[in-house]
C-alpha cells in the first residue's frame, strides 16, 4: 500500500490540524499514557522500508536543546538530511541539503535511500515538497485531540489547493491512519 521506493510525508496531527502544540511538543499525540500505544501496521511498514529521512531546519534547531537527540524512528543506521536555506552547521550526525533546491534535496535523499523510502518529517518542509510536486504519498496519523494552537500542518500560502486522493484509511487504537496521494494539478 505504501510506495516502498517513494517519497512519503509521514506525520501525526491533532484533529484540528496541528503537528505540534504551541510549545513545539508532540506529547498530545501520545494520549493519556495509561497504556502503551497500539501496534500500527503502517508505521511498522514505514520502519521496515525507510532508507533516508528529510527534515526541516526548525526541527533540527529545536532538537539542539534536547539532552539526547533521538534518531528518526529510533533507527541508528538511517541517513538523515536536514534541509535548510541557512549555512550548514558543523554537525556530523546529519547530512545537509540546500533548501533553495528542493528537487536537489530529494534527489540526494533518494540516492542515500538506495531504492527504499524517503520519509519527510515536519510540516513546513512537507508542505513545501508537496506544493513542489515532490511527494508521492502522505501518511497522516490523526490523533483524536483538539489542541487549539500550535504548528499548523499546512501553511497558509495563498496558493491554490492541492487535490489529494484518499487511498487508505484505518483505525489504530483511538487514532486514524490516512494514506493520501497527490493528484496531478
Amino acid at each position: 500500500m505504501l510506495k516502498h521506493d517513494g517519497v512519503i510525508w509521514h506525520t501525526a496531527i491533532s484533529l484540528d490540524g496541528f503537528a505540534a502544540d504551541a510549545n513545539d511538543s508532540l506529547s498530545f499525540m501520545m494520549g493519556d499514557d495509561s497504556s502503551p500505544p497500539p501496534d500500527n501496521p503502517l508505521v511498522d511498514e514505514v520502519m521496515a522500508n525507510i532508507g533516508c529521512t528529510l527534515g526541516g531546519r526548525r526541527g533540527y534547531d529545536i532538537s539542539l536543546s534536547w539532552d539526547e537527540v533521538p534518531k528518526a524512528y529510533g533507527l541508528d543506521d538511517i541517513p538523515e538530511y536536514v534541509v535548510t536555506r541557512r549555512p550548514f552547521p558543523d554537525d556530523d550526525r546529519y547530512l545537509f541539503a540546500d533548501g533553495n533546491d528542493l528537487p536537489g534535496a530529494v534527489a540526494k535523499a533518494r540516492a542515500k535511500a538506495d531504492g527504499k523510502m524517503v520519509v519527510i518529517l515536519g510540516p513546513t518542509l512537507g508542505s513545501a515538497l508537496l506544493r513542489a510536486g515532490l511527494v508521492d504519498q502522505i501518511f497522516l496519523q490523526v490523533a483524536p485531540v483538539m489542541i487549539g494552537a500550535g504548528v499548523k500542518i499546512f501553511a497558509d500560502t495563498g496558493q491554490p489547493p492541492v487535490q489529494l486522493e484518499l487511498i487508505h484509511a484505518s483505525q489504530c487504537g483511538q487514532g486514524t491512519n490516512m494514506l493520501l496521494r497527490p493528484l496531478p494539478g
